[in-house]
Order: C-alpha cells, then sequence, then structure tokens
C-alpha cells in the first residue's frame, strides 16, 4: 500500500500525557489546514515539502529495527492516511500508539489506537472555524490546545463548553520553538490551568533540542 510519508526517527513525546516516554515517531506527508506558526511545514509547504512515497511493509520493517514498541503517529495530519495507518498497525502487534491529530477528519481507527491527542486549531492558528469530528466521549481522546496570547484563554473556555469537552481531557501547550518563548508563556498558563482544572504540557523536545528536526 502507498502513501507519502515524511520521517521516521526514535526519540521521546515531547507533549501531553506521555511527555517523557521513548517512542518510534512517524510522520506522514500532507495537511487539510495551513497553521501560521505551524514548525512542520515540511510536510505540506510546496515551498520546503520533502514527503515521499512508501509502503506500510517498508515502514514495518524499519520500526521493528527500533528498541521501542510505542509509536506516535504525526504529520501534517495523519489521519488523511488512516486507511495506511491501520495497515501498519496490523502487523505490529503487541505495539501502542498514539496519534496527533487537529480534529477536523473522523477517526474511523480508533480500535487500532492506545491514545488520541486532538489538537483543534482556533483562532490564534489562523484557520477558518471547522467542525470537531474527534468526540469527547471517546475515552482514547485528550484535546490539546496551543495557547499563544491571554484571549486565547477564553476562547478556549467558550470552544469546551461548546463542544462539551470535560476540563479533566484538556492540556494547555505554549507556543513556542525555542526555549525563551515556552519559558515566557508557561508561568500564566499554568495559573490558568490551576484555575481551570486543565493540565499543562510544556515541548520537552524544545527544551532539549530546539527547533530542530530529529533525524
Amino acid at each position: 500500500m502507498k502513501l507519502l510519508f515524511n520521517e521516521i526517527f526514535y526519540s521521546f513525546q515531547g507533549e501531553g500525557p506521555n511527555a517523557g516516554k521513548p517512542a518510534i515517531f512517524l510522520r506522514f506527508g500532507a495537511c487539510n489546514l495551513r497553521c501560521t506558526w505551524c514548525d512542520s511545514k515540511f510536510t505540506w509547504d510546496p515551498k520546503v515539502a520533502d514527503n515521499f512515497q512508501t509502503t506500510a511493509d517498508a515502514l514495518v520493517k524499519k520500526i521493528k529495527n527500533y528498541p521501542c514498541k510505542h509509536l506516535v503517529i504525526t504529520g501534517g495530519e495523519p489521519m488523511l492516511q488512516q486507511q495506511a495507518i491501520a495497515e501498519i498497525l496490523k502487523h505490529l502487534p503487541g505495539y501502542t500508539a498514539e496519534i496527533e491529530t487537529n480534529g477536523s477528519v473522523e477517526c474511523k481507527i480508533s480500535r487500532s489506537l492506545t491514545q488520541i491527542n486532538c489538537s483543534p486549531k482556533l483562532s490564534n492558528s489562523g484557520n477558518k472555524p471547522y467542525t470537531l469530528k474527534i468526540k469527547p466521549t471517546n475515552k482514547k481522546a485528550i484535546f490539546k490546545f496551543v495557547v499563544s496570547q491571554p484571549e486565547n484563554l477564553k476562547e478556549i473556555k467558550i470552544y469546551c463548553r461548546k463542544n462539551r469537552i470535560p476540563a479533566g481531557k484538556v492540556w494547555l501547550m505554549p507556543q513556542g520553538v525555542s526555549s525563551k518563548e515556552l519559558a515566557a508563556r508557561s508561568l500564566w498558563i499554568i495559573e490558568a490551568c490551576k484555575k481551570e482544572g486543565y493540565h499543562f504540557t510544556t515541548r520537552l523536545h524544545i527544551l532539549m533540542y530546539g527547533n530542530k528536526r530529529k533525524t
């Protein structure tokens, strides 16, 4: 099965509930959104994209060479290639897998996944509003919001109320591609989490490596 792919590497999850957990990253090409602060434009922007065609079988062989059985499936927007992802996971019994998604595409492979990290893109992303396709009732789903300014907090609260996302399933993450940017936003975001009952997540990979591709 052919699929559009970008890179595979072994590192650790830098965000969300599994932050710090060793993981094999599978980065798929293509995205249906255009976030102004996107740090992986190389998966969708024609000016810098370096995607390539590969097969599910070829990726399974590469995955098995790493000393780890936890996958982070990301992009781009990996939900655009769900059939290929399902094919990959079918050949990896005993592995766990979490997927990063913007929530604009319905997930039809939930049974194959351990966790769904849904990151709805709000006005600070520069995208038009869209319908959330990942249901908060899905026990595998958590909702991670990128926060750049204090005014984003009100929008997040309204969004969660509208979509019936409980506070316990919400993670707030500072927008930033440097330690300085993350530090500048973290303190007031943490205070907002304490007030609303949200979780806080930083970006550990940025703190450790900076804004560099890990290959």
